[in-house]
C-alpha cells in the first residue's frame, strides 16, 4: 500500500492512527483492521488491492454504495465513507466490539431473527435480481449423485421449486442476501450486520431462510425456530414460500460448492458445501413430509 494512502485513510478515519490490529476470519482476500486513533477512538477498515484481486472489486464498490443507502435504524455499523483510487478500494466503518454467533445457540438465533425480521427500505433503489439464489438448473444428476443421491433423484422437482423461489424472493424490502454468522456481530445490547455488497430489494423470507439453514448446519432445529417465531406473534410466512426460497437457496449453495473457485477463494467453496448440505437436508425434511432428519 502506497504511503500516501495511509494519510488518506487517516483523513477518512478522522484522526491519526496509532495502532492497527488485523482481524481474522471472513472469506475476503483483502485486509481488515481495527484502527485505534490518537484520541482513543476506533475505526474498522477493510481494503482490497484491485490489481491483485480484480474479481473482488465489484463487491467492494457495491458495499460502499449499499452502506450509503441503508435506512436509518438498519442493524448495521455506521458507515464513515470510502476511498477508491482505482488501485486500492478502502471502506471505513464504526468499530463494533462484538462476537459472531459461531456456532449458533438458541438465544443468539432468537436475537438475530428478531433484529432482522424487517430491515426496512433503503434510501435509494437497489437491484431486484437475486444472483445468490438458484443453481439446481445448472447441475446434472450425474454431477450430483456422488454428493447427494436424493438431490440427484429429485433434480427436476428441485429445479421447478427453485424457479418458484425466484418469484417468491421478489419484493420491496431490504434483503441482506448473505446473512450468515460470519456477517453478524453480537454485543450485549445490539445485533449488528456487516458486509452488505449482496443487498437487494426482495422478500424478507430470503434472509429468514439463510439464517435458519445456517443454524441447521450448526445442529439446531430450524423448524423449532420457525414455530417459536410464529408463537411470538411475528408475521407468519406461508410454508410454500419457505419451501420455494429454501430450494433456490440450497441450489445456489450446492452448485457453488461444486464449482471451481479462483485461487485463494477455495474456502468459500468449502463453506458452501457445508451450508448447502444442511439446506438440502432441511428442504428434504420439509418436502418429504418430515421423514428425513434435519440435522446430522
Amino acid at each position: 500500500m502506497r504511503p500516501a494512502l495511509r494519510t488518506e485513510i487517516e483523513r477518512l478515519a478522522g484522526g491519526r492512527v496509532v495502532d492497527a490490529r488485523s482481524c481474522a476470519g471472513g472469506f475476503s482476500p483483502g485486509f481488515a483492521s481495527r484502527l485505534t486513533l490518537a484520541d482513543g477512538g476506533r475505526v474498522f477498515v477493510k481494503a482490497i488491492d484491485a490489481r491483485r484481486w480484480p474479481h473482488e472489486v465489484a463487491a467492494y464498490r457495491a458495499e460502499a454504495r449499499v452502506n450509503a443507502a441503508l435506512p436509518n435504524g438498519a442493524p448495521a455499523p455506521r458507515f464513515r465513507g470510502a476511498l477508491d483510487d482505482e488501485r486500492w478500494i478502502v471502506l471505513a466503518f464504526e468499530d463494533v466490539d462484538g462476537v459472531t454467533p459461531e456456532p449458533w445457540t438458541p438465544d443468539a438465533l432468537g436475537r438475530v431473527l428478531a433484529a432482522t425480521a424487517d430491515l426496512g427500505r433503503p434510501a435509494v433503489p437497489l437491484d431486484r435480481d437475486h444472483p445468490r439464489l438458484g443453481g439446481w438448473a445448472t447441475l446434472t444428476a450425474d454431477r450430483l449423485a456422488p454428493h447427494d443421491p436424493w438431490a440427484a433423484a429429485n433434480l427436476k422437482r428441485l429445479t421447478d421449486l427453485e424457479r418458484a423461489g425466484l418469484d417468491t424472493a421478489c419484493g420491496d424490502s431490504l434483503v441482506h442476501g448473505d446473512l450468515y454468522p460470519h456477517n453478524i456481530l453480537l454485543t450485549p445490547d445490539r445485533v449488528v450486520v456487516v458486509d452488505w455488497p449482496h443487498a437487494r430489494l426482495g422478500a424478507p423470507v430470503v434472509d429468514l431462510v439463510t439464517v435458519l439453514s445456517s443454524a441447521a448446519a450448526d445442529g439446531l432445529d430450524p423448524e423449532a425456530a420457525l414455530r417459536r417465531r410464529a408463537d411470538s406473534g411475528a408475521a407468519g410466512v406461508p410454508p410454500g414460500d419457505v419451501d420455494a426460497v429454501l430450494a433456490a437457496h440450497a441450489g445456489f449453495l450446492v452448485s457453488g460448492g461444486l464449482a471451481t473457485m479462483p485461487p485463494g477463494l477455495e474456502p468459500i467453496a468449502a463453506a458452501k458445501r457445508r451450508l448447502g448440505a444442511a439446506a438440502a437436508r432441511w428442504l428434504r425434511h420439509r418436502i418429504d413430509d418430515g421423514k428425513s432428519p434435519i440435522t446430522d
